[in-house]
């Protein structure tokens, strides 16, 4: 018979009230949305800040584990695999999420040190960094040398870092050699030396975003 996780070490304790229609089981990570505790999500961007060290009804109070460590009898480790912020709610993941057209988190939040066992750590240095994909299409600046291109980044605020990964296979030389954020989008600053137009199929491309 399955059994819930259970947080046999704890450091950094505090309590919260989650909100109205969330409830969490021991082992669940929590996050903080801007007004509400909820279960933490990769895709909602929703940063876990701590482990819950029990279960606990929707809208009630929980204590948080910002670090320490998770038994699972269950077994569903593997010694030696980092651990990550899920794109399933509240959970954690062996698998970085991939990217997609969602704005995306990447927290590691732990290391499994046995089958069973599970060494986590919440406490975020540096900044909130996330990634997402999306489509570049420089065919609409063909008479130009050099063009701004608005692409579209639902999440992304201006005061973001963008860093664009461009597609290996860009065509007709197209670079891109700057990068600003704005509401929901990235202005591309990109430049065709070879030919001396931008104009060049349409790519995906993936775009690493640090939020401080």
């Amino acid at each position: 018979m399955a059994s819930d996780p259970t947080v046999i070490e704890a450091h950094g304790v505090f309590e919260v009230t989650l909100e109205a229609a969330t409830s969490c089981k021991a082992g669940d990570l929590i996050g903080f949305d801007g007004t509400h505790w909820v279960q933490a999500d990769a895709d909602a961007r929703i940063a876990a800040e701590g482990v819950a060290m029990f279960a606990a009804a929707a809208g009630g109070a929980v204590k948080l584990a910002r670090s320490g460590v998770l038994e699972d009898l269950d077994a569903p480790y593997t010694a030696g695999a980092d651990q990550y912020l899920s794109a399933t709610a509240g959970a954690h993941t062996a698998t970085i999420p991939a990217a997609s057209s969602t704005l995306t988190i990447l927290q590691r939040v732990g290391r499994a040190v046995s089958t069973s066992v599970v060494q986590f750590d919440c406490a975020r240095v540096g900044p909130t960094r996330m990634r997402i994909q999306a489509a570049v299409d420089p065919a609409n600046a063909a008479s130009d040398a050099i063009a701004d291109l608005d692409v579209t980044l639902t999440g992304v605020v201006a005061t973001d870092y963008v860093r664009p990964l461009p597609s290996s296979t860009i065509e007709a030389g197209v670079v891109c050699v700057a990068a600003t954020a704005g509401a929901d989008k990235v202005t591309l600053r990109l430049h065709n030396p070879t030919a001396g137009a931008v104009n060049g199929a349409s790519k995906t491309w993936e775009f690493l975003v640090e939020r401080f």
